[in-house]
C-alpha cells in the first residue's frame, strides 16, 4: 500500500515537475514580490544611511558639490568649546559651536516631558476605563492631540499664546499678559507644554490597551479579599502593566531626543537659542549653515545614545516578552 502511495505521490510530482524545480519557482516569485520592497529599502534608507556614516568624517559643501574626507574632525569639534551658560552673546557668536547646549535643552525637554505625559496618560486612562457616561467622546477628545502634527500643533498653540490670543486676553486684565513664545525664559516651557499636551493623548491609549489585558477575576479576588481601589491598583494594576509602562518609557524617551516639529515650527530654535534641541541644531548645521559632515557627526552621535539607551534597557529588563 505504501508503494502504491509513494508511486501515486512520485507520478503526481512528475506532472508538475521535480520537487527541487518547484521550490525553484516559489523562490523566483517570492523575490519577485519582495524586490521591489527590498529596491526601495535600499535606495531610500540603507544607501544614505551608509553616505551619511562616511559624511559624518567628511566635509560636503552641498551647493559647490566638494566633498572632502577630514576624519575625525567633525566629532573632535563636537567635544569644545562647551557654552554650558545662559549668556546669549556667547552662544550667539558664530564660530561657537552649539552641541552641548543643544544635548542640555533636550535633557531639560526629556525630563520636563516625558514623566509628566506618562503619568498623565495613566491617570486619563484608568479614568475612561471605568463605567462612565460620553467614555468614548472623552477618548477621543484626549487621543485628537495625537493624529495632528507637530508643525500643526505648534501653529494651533501659537495662535493661542501669541501676544494678542487667547490666553494673554484673559490674563491681561489681571496683569499676568506675557510673551511667552518670545521670551527664552519661558519658550522651551510652551514646547513641553504642546509635548506634553499631545502625549497624554498617546499614551492613555496604550494604558488602555494594557489595562484591559488585565483579567477581571483578579480584580474581583482583590475585592473578596477586602482591598481597596489603592491597594488594588498597588497589587493588581501596576503589576499587569509592568510591559505596558516599560514600552511606553521607552518609547517616549527615544521621542523626546528626537522633537524637532514643535520646536522649529513655533520658534525655529529661537528665541535666543533658547528652543534648540538636538534634532533642530543638527537641522540648521545642515540646511542653513551649509555643514552636512557636522551635522552627520551630531547624527551618528544622536543615533548612539538611542541605541545605547534601547539596548540596556532590553538588556536590565532580562528575557520578558513585550508584545502588543
Amino acid at each position: 500500500m505504501a508503494t502504491q502511495d509513494s508511486q501515486s505521490t512520485e507520478g503526481g510530482w512528475a506532472r508538475f515537475g521535480s520537487l527541487e524545480a518547484i521550490r525553484r519557482k516559489d523562490n523566483l516569485a517570492a523575490l519577485l514580490f519582495i524586490l521591489p520592497n527590498l529596491i526601495v529599502f535600499t535606495a531610500f534608507l540603507f544607501v544614505p544611511v551608509l553616505f551619511a556614516v562616511y559624511l559624518s568624517f567628511a566635509e560636503w559643501q552641498v551647493l559647490t558639490g566638494d566633498l572632502q574626507f577630514v576624519g575625525l574632525d567633525n566629532y573632535r569639534s563636537l567635544i569644545y568649546p562647551l557654552p554650558w551658560e545662559n549668556d546669549w552673546a556667547v552662544l550667539s557668536t558664530p564660530t561657537v559651536n552649539l552641541w552641548w547646549w543643544a544635548v542640555s535643552r533636550t535633557m531639560i525637554y526629556t525630563f520636563g516631558v516625558v514623566p509628566v505625559a506618562i503619568a498623565g496618560g495613566l491617570a486619563v486612562a484608568l479614568v475612561l476605563d471605568r463605567q462612565i457616561r460620553f467614555k468614548k467622546v472623552f477618548r477621543a477628545a484626549y487621543f485628537l492631540p495625537v493624529m495632528l502634527s507637530g508643525a500643526i500643533s505648534a501653529i494651533i498653540w501659537g495662535w493661542i499664546l501669541n501676544l494678542n490670543g487667547i490666553v494673554n486676553n484673559i490674563l491681561g486684565p489681571v496683569g499676568l499678559a506675557h510673551n511667552w513664545i518670545g521670551d527664552p525664559s519661558t519658550a522651551l516651557g510652551v514646547i513641553m507644554l504642546i509635548a506634553i499636551w499631545a502625549g497624554i493623548g498617546f499614551n492613555m491609549i496604550i494604558f488602555l490597551a494594557g489595562l484591559q489585558n488585565i483579567p477581571d477575576e483578579l480584580y474581583e479576588a482583590a475585592r473578596i479579599d477586602g482591598t481597596n481601589g489603592w491597594q488594588r491598583f498597588r497589587h493588581v494594576t501596576w503589576p499587569n502593566l509592568q510591559n505596558t509602562y516599560f514600552f511606553v518609557i521607552v518609547l517616549a524617551i527615544i521621542s523626546s531626543f528626537q522633537v524637532f516639529a514643535i520646536a522649529y515650527a513655533l520658534t525655529s530654535g529661537g528665541p535666543y537659542y533658547a528652543t534648540t534641541t538636538i534634532v533642530v541644531l543638527i537641522y540648521q548645521e545642515a540646511f542653513q549653515h551649509d555643514s552636512m559632515g557636522l551635522a552627520a557627526a551630531m547624527a551618528m552621535i544622536l543615533f548612539a545614545i538611542i541605541f545605547v539607551f534601547s539596548y540596556y534597557q532590553y538588556r536590565t529588563r532580562g528575557n520578558d516578552e513585550v508584545t502588543y
